[in-house]
């Protein structure tokens, strides 16, 4: 089991661990499915570019067919001449349409990192609203290649984006956040609060650190209000997220110390254990395999 940087630590460090923890140690290679990348990327360049330039050529002569139709000297003739060179070209971009499709959905691609682009896609999102409270992203540490959870799509964005949004109301301004993600298997001895996990189970960690500056939370409360009531009424959003992470069979964690401004949400969500694949558009898979091209060679 990959060791949570809380485990050893006690919560004044929560957040310095997280920033100053090692790279997560690489996961094993995984088998791939003999239906995945059926096609390789170089090739499939070939066939799209090939389909590409085939379709303009068919473009140029269904233009040139249709300013040759008044040449002719029988009128009626120039029209069936335009109609029927238009229909035929018309037939062929279908079929490169459908050849196009087909390499497309025989040429399924393994899904995973889903929750690291979640992440970055709500990150994203809460740009304005960190920038304003002055919050600073000092550390985000995601394991490659992370498998996908039980949990669908949209449960997954609305478990992820209630967490982080409740973490980044709770963080006071000028503070500080950090970001870790990777597989959790749960071993013998467990302590008490992983004791709802299954002992060979698979799950996803996704850990939340935060970690505020004292010296300026102090200027930036409003007269009167204390931290505790400026994080009243997001406690319920958790609530409800605890709620979906144990009817899925995982579990949240979290630990507030108030004396130091610091707090650490755990999210332990069960990992898929079937392969999921999907079906990229064509722009998407060339866009993926332009990128795989300019990664730079593996050394042996």
């Amino acid at each position: 089991m990959k060791d949570s940087f809380v485990k050893k630590e006690d919560e004044k460090d929560l957040l310095s661990s997280l920033l100053h923890k090692s790279e997560v140690k690489p996961s094993p290679p995984e088998e791939k499915n003999p239906q995945e990348e059926q096609i390789p990327y170089s090739l499939f360049n070939i066939f799209m570019e090939l389909v590409h330039r085939v379709k303009g050529s068919l473009a140029a002569m269904k233009t040139f067919a249709f300013l040759s139709k008044d040449k002719f000297s029988d009128s009626e003739l120039g029209e069936d001449f335009y109609r029927i060179v238009s229909d035929d070209i018309e037939k062929t971009i279908s079929l490169l349409n459908c050849f196009q499709d087909y390499l497309n959905f025989n040429t399924p691609m393994r899904k995973m990192n889903t929750v690291n682009n979640i992440i970055d896609e709500i990150l994203k999102n809460l740009e304005d609203h960190i920038e304003d409270k002055k919050i600073k992203i000092v550390k985000k540490q995601y394991e490659k290649n992370l498998p996908e959870t039980i949990l669908p799509d949209e449960q997954l964005k609305y478990v992820l984006n209630s967490v982080i949004l409740y973490m980044v109301h709770s963080t006071p301004p000028y503070g500080s956040m950090g970001f870790l993600t990777q597989q959790f298997e749960p071993q013998e001895p467990m302590s008490e609060d992983l004791a709802a996990l299954q002992k060979e189970g698979k799950y996803i960690e996704v850990q939340i650190a935060s970690m505020g500056d004292k010296q300026r939370e102090l200027l930036d409360l409003v007269p009167g209000m204390t931290v505790d009531q400026q994080e009243e009424g997001v406690d319920l959003i958790l609530q409800l997220v605890k709620e979906i992470i144990q009817r899925n069979r995982g579990l949240l964690r979290l630990k507030v110390n108030p004396k130091e401004s610091m707090s650490f949400i755990s999210l332990i969500i069960p990992m898929e254990r079937r392969k999921v694949v999907h079906y990229l558009s064509t722009e998407e898979r060339l866009k993926r395999s332009k990128m795989t091209e300019q990664e730079p060679p593996k050394k042996p």
